[in-house]
């Protein structure tokens, strides 16, 4: 089994402060971080690789210092990290961004794609989203719970508790290769194991 999971290194937000006279964010000297919603989503990935054999790669695309981000990852259990960086994905809005991971994406199989609720500098939880569309793959969004049960042809079902405005619903996939865009509510799990795992970078993607 071979899972990807998409994270996004941002800035503290608790640090960040306002420019009255500009209107603006002033984000120079706040230290960064790796997303919280994609911190529950690695947290996930490591755990269905200790339970299934899993094998983790964790993709990010953003500045040379988003490499850290990558090491944390690695540091939680992931086997392998692609980092997209390249001056001409400066700017990039979300379809931009979707479009660029997808393409890197598409160049391997994956059983299980993994994405944040949202990032939480923009908050539109839309990447995930359009990954899977651009990928031609079903997706489960809002996912607080996820139960993945592998069988011996090496098929898997999944059940997912997904956050609606009403509650929750239960999501059932039968024989299900590819979902994207998964959230678990979970502890962080920090698994020193995966320290020698590979970081590549990956620059710029072929149109």
């Amino acid at each position: 089994m071979k899972i990807a999971v998409c994270i996004k290194q941002v800035p503290v937000v608790s640090l960040l402060k306002f420019d009255n006279e500009t209107r603006r964010v002033v984000r120079d000297g706040v230290p960064s971080e790796v997303n919280p919603f994609d911190v529950l989503g690695m947290s996930l990935a490591v755990n269905l690789k200790q339970d299934h054999d899993a094998e983790v790669v964790v993709y990010t695309m953003g500045p040379p210092q988003a490499r850290d981000a990558l090491v944390q990852c690695l540091a939680m259990g992931a086997d392998s990290a692609v980092h997209l960086n390249d001056r001409a994905f400066a700017g990039s809005d979300t379809l931009a961004t979707a479009r660029a991971l997808a393409l890197a994406l598409a160049r391997d199989e994956y059983d299980l794609i993994i994405c944040g609720r949202n990032s939480v500098d923009a908050e539109t939880g839309q990447v995930g989203a359009e990954i899977a569309e651009m990928l031609d793959l079903p997706q489960v969004s809002g996912v607080r719970h996820l139960e993945l049960d592998v069988s011996t042809d090496g098929s898997a079902s999944l059940t997912a508790e997904r956050i609606t405005d009403e509650g929750h619903d239960v999501v059932r996939c039968a024989r299900c290769r590819r979902s994207s865009r998964l959230l678990r509510m979970s502890r962080l799990r920090y698994i020193l194991g995966g320290r020698n795992g590979r970081l590549r970078w990956r620059s710029p993607l072929p149109r």
